[in-house]
């Protein structure tokens, strides 16, 4: 078992729900563990027999009450739907320098072969994922815009629920200060390529007094 996954999970896919305390940890089994948030679910395959059946917090406390059934979400390997070829890593990466943006708000979404996601829970899956330090392992799959999509990495699986968008805002122009943008994943990627390595202009402060 590598701590650094054990780590990404605590930091990137647990809750922060005070209703549902048992969301905020990693429940362990004899031969895995995961956590979940609702939108998101990992299942990383090493376990920790000493902790089979609890649910653990970062500090190593115990988490009372009973952990949901994830076997009942995560569909079969003949139902993952169509691998795509999709680079993780750029695409973390792409999300990542979109969400610090001027205008970027925390519910714009990416489309990738017809499924919108939202760009922030996309970059929490893929950072646990590529916490195993093998990006041209990890496959995502599509399959349509009513279920979760499936992707597979090193020792780990994961599930990510869709966003609903509207067809017609994909790559258009934000408008105002709460406007949520829907970026195709061709231009999500064009983007970042081709800007990502542009040095911001610096603001003058006193603009004003000119």
């Amino acid at each position: 078992m590598e701590k650094k996954i054990i780590q990404a999970l605590f930091a990137n896919i647990c809750a922060k729900d005070e209703l549902r305390p048992i969301m905020n940890g990693v429940h362990f089994e004899n031969e895995r563990c995961y956590a979940s948030d609702g939108h998101v679910l990992v299942i990383y395959e090493e376990g920790k027999p000493e902790l089979d059946g609890k649910t653990m917090s970062s500090a190593g406390e115990i988490i009372d009450g009973r952990y949901p059934n994830v076997d009942s979400v995560f569909p079969k390997a003949d139902n993952y739907g169509t691998k795509l070829n999709i680079d993780i890593l750029q695409l973390r990466n792409a999300c990542q320098w979109q969400t610090r943006q001027e205008g970027a708000n925390e519910n714009d979404t990416v489309v990738i072969n017809g499924v919108g996601y939202n760009i922030r829970t996309l970059i929490r899956i893929c950072n646990v994922m590529l916490a195993s330090g093998k990006p041209q392992h990890i496959k995502f799959f599509n399959t349509d815009p009513q279920r979760a999509t499936v992707i597979i990495g090193t020792k780990m699986k994961g599930l990510i629920m869709p966003m609903v968008y509207e067809e017609a805002n994909i790559d258009s122009e934000r408008e105002d200060e709460g406007f949520v943008a829907v970026f195709s994943y061709e231009n999500l990627i064009n983007d970042y390529v081709f800007n990502s390595w542009k040095k911001p202009e610096k603001k003058d402060a006193l603009s004003w007094l000119d």
